[in-house]
C-alpha cells in the first residue's frame, strides 16, 4: 500500500483511500475513511472538508494506513476505530462485544415508546454484551432499576466500562448464563437480543462477522435455543402486567412465534425494512 513520501492532504487521503477500499470490496468507503480520519484527527465530519488542504503529520498518516490495513482484510470498522454510535451515546466496543447495530436501537425505541418513563420498573436485559440496550434504557427510565445479565465476564467489563464513561449509575451488572441459571425476581419489562444465527446461517454470513465473538452471534444450534429457554423461564420471572421485547432473526420469526404462542400473549413488530424483528409479548 503506497502512500509513497509527498505531503498528504486530508482530500489527497480521502480521494486515493476512497477508491483503494473500493477496490477491495469495502463498504461505503468514502464514509469509512472519513469516519478513520475524524477518528485519528479528532474532529468533526464537516471539518474534513472546511480544512481539505490540511497536511497530516507522519504519525497520523501512519495510523491511517495501518487503519485501512486492517479494513481491507475486513476487520469491522467499529473495531478499528474502538467505538460505535448507538441511540445517540458513544459505546466502546471490542471483540469481546458484539457490534450493536440499528435494527436493536428500534427496540429500545419500541420500549421507550410503549412504556412509562417515569415509572419505577424492573427491567432485565438478558445477553447484555456492550450493554448498549441496558444503559440506553437506564438514560430514559431514570426511575426504573436494570439489571443486565451476560455469560461473558469479558464483555461485562466492557459494559461496565460503558456505563461509567456514560454516567449511568441505575444499571446492576451480573454474571449469569440464563440456559442454565433463571433469576429469582420478577420483572416488569424483559428485553433481549439472544444469539439467533443458527448454523447453518453462519457460513453465509458476510466476512466481518468472523470477528465478532461467535457465542454471541450463535447458539451453535437452529437459532431457538435462547426463546425455547425464555418461553419456560419468562412465566416465573415476568410481573402480572409484565412485558418482554426481544428481537428476532427474521427468516426464523414464524418457528419463534409458534413456541411462545400457546403460553403468552404475542405480537410480531416489524422493522423500518418490512422484517419481522421484534417479539413482544405477555402473560396470556
Amino acid at each position: 500500500m503506497a502512500l509513497e513520501n509527498k505531503v498528504w492532504r486530508i482530500i489527497d487521503i480521502i480521494n486515493w483511500s476512497k477508491d483503494y477500499l473500493e477496490k477491495h470490496n469495502v463498504d461505503s468507503p468514502r464514509l469509512t475513511i472519513e469516519l478513520m480520519l475524524t477518528h485519528v484527527l479528532n474532529i468533526e465530519r464537516i471539518k474534513l472538508y472546511t480544512d481539505y488542504d490540511k497536511p497530516l503529520s507522519e504519525s497520523e498518516l501512519s495510523v491511517i494506513k495501518s487503519m485501512i490495513q486492517q479494513r481491507i482484510k475486513r476487520y469491522p470498522l467499529q473495531y478499528i476505530l474502538g467505538q460505535v454510535e448507538f441511540y445517540g451515546s458513544k459505546f466502546i466496543v471490542n471483540q469481546d462485544v458484539l457490534i450493536p447495530r440499528p435494527e436493536t436501537e428500534e427496540l429500545v425505541d419500541k420500549v421507550i415508546n410503549e412504556n412509562n418513563i417515569n415509572n419505577d420498573y424492573k427491567i432485565l436485559d438478558i445477553g447484555t454484551g456492550s450493554g448498549c440496550i441496558a444503559i440506553s434504557l437506564a438514560k430514559k427510565f431514570v426511575n426504573s432499576t436494570i439489571t443486565a445479565i451476560d455469560n461473558s465476564t469479558s464483555a461485562l467489563k466492557v459494559a461496565k466500562q460503558n456505563s461509567i464513561d456514560l454516567g449511568i449509575e441505575n444499571v446492576k451488572f451480573a454474571y449469569a448464563d440464563i440456559l442454565t441459571t433463571e433469576p429469582k425476581l420478577k420483572y416488569d419489562i424483559i428485553v433481549s437480543n439472544p444469539p439467533y444465527v443458527s448454523n447453518s446461517e453462519m457460513n453465509e454470513l458476510e466476512p466481518e462477522l468472523s470477528f465478532e465473538p461467535n457465542s454471541a452471534l450463535t447458539d451453535s444450534s437452529d437459532g431457538l435455543e435462547f426463546y425455547r429457554r425464555f418461553v419456560t423461564i419468562f412465566k416465573n420471572i415476568l410481573s402480572i402486567d409484565g412485558v418482554f421485547y426481544l428481537e428476532l432473526n427474521s427468516s426464523l420469526a414464524r418457528e419463534t412465534e409458534k413456541l411462545f404462542a400457546s403460553e403468552y400473549k404475542i405480537e410480531i413488530i416489524r422493522d423500518l425494512f418490512d422484517k419481522p424483528r421484534i417479539l413482544k409479548g405477555s402473560l396470556s
